[in-house]
């Protein structure tokens, strides 16, 4: 008669050993899960990276086009205006590869910033300019903001310029987003003036073909709003200014004087651009400079 076996493990070790095995086995689904997550991260973080890089150089595709689009526009006028090629904004154009040409959109907008009044102008050579200063306290009225933060913009233009007798006090402001810094003023007062203020390197003079009205009124001494507008509405129905001697022939005529400060060709502009794919989406913000030749350099270039 066979013998049953017995075991020697009594049963409290067994159901130790039991649940040991199960810790081990829990312990290693748990790294498991964590490095499936970890791994998923990764993914996810490399899937975002390619998409920023791709959405940057779709940008700077874009930025090279807007070279060429003021090139081609300098070939085909002598003048600068809001009708020209340039002005045309671009809105969710598909950029993507040839099988999938929406996977990439862009969007952006030239804005000429000669059309614009250049904080700059407020000092020269770390003396504030009066009829600029006035000027500017003129736009904040008529936007119903404090006409005293003029003088805190001309205070900080005046100290980043270097003076007869001193070197630069502080840094230059490189776009109208950086009063945000200054004392007084707010995002909210940035984005009102955005339209109609800029920063250029040097002085510059007011392209009359693309100004608003409250630009041109600042700029030039002894022309109010009511004038300014009056001017511009035949402007806007397509009699654009041919040159500043035909600019100073309408404006007498409208009883006013001056337009010394003018242009009608621009050589500055900024440049906005979007683009997205997928769920990332990166902006673009550069200053271009556009020469005697029509040949445009980049200044600057930020990715807000």
């Amino acid at each position: 008669m066979r013998r049953r076996r017995v075991s020697s493990v009594p049963g409290s070790q067994r159901g130790v050993a039991i649940v040991a095995a199960l810790l081990v086995v829990i312990a290693a689904a748990a790294m498991a899960t964590a490095l499936i997550e970890r791994q998923g991260v990764l993914a996810a973080e490399l899937t975002m990276q390619r998409d920023r890089a791709q959405a940057a150089w779709a940008l700077r595709g874009a930025l090279d086009w807007s070279r060429v689009v003021l090139r081609m526009d300098a070939e085909r006028s002598a003048t600068t205006r809001l009708d020209g090629l340039w002005s045309h904004p671009v809105i969710d154009l598909p950029v993507g590869p040839a099988e999938d040409p929406g996977r990439i959109l862009l969007s952006g907008q030239i804005e000429d910033e000669q059309g614009k009044f250049n904080l700059t102008s407020l000092s020269h050579k770390g003396r504030i300019d009066p009829q600029a200063l006035h000027g500017l306290e003129q736009l904040l009225q008529w936007l119903r903001l404090e006409p005293a933060l003029a003088a805190t913009a001309a205070q900080r233009v005046a100290q980043s310029q270097a003076a007869e007798d001193r070197p630069p006090l502080a840094l230059a402001l490189r776009a109208v987003e950086d009063l945000a810094a200054l004392e007084g003023f707010t995002p909210e007062h940035v984005r009102v003036l955005q339209p109609y203020l800029t920063v250029l390197p040097d002085a510059s003079q007011i392209n009359v073909n693309t100004s608003s009205p409250e630009v041109l009124a600042m700029a030039i001494e002894g022309v109010d709003l009511a004038a300014a507008r009056a001017l511009l509405r035949e402007r806007d129905r397509g009699l654009w200014f041919t040159n500043r001697g035909d600019f100073i022939n309408r404006l007498r005529r409208s009883g006013a004087d001056g337009g010394q400060r003018v242009v009608v060709r621009s050589q500055w502009f900024r440049v906005a651009g979007e683009a997205r794919v997928g769920a990332t989406i990166v902006a673009l913000r550069a200053l271009l400079h556009r020469d005697e030749q029509g040949q445009s350099s980049v200044r600057w270039i930020a990715y807000p």
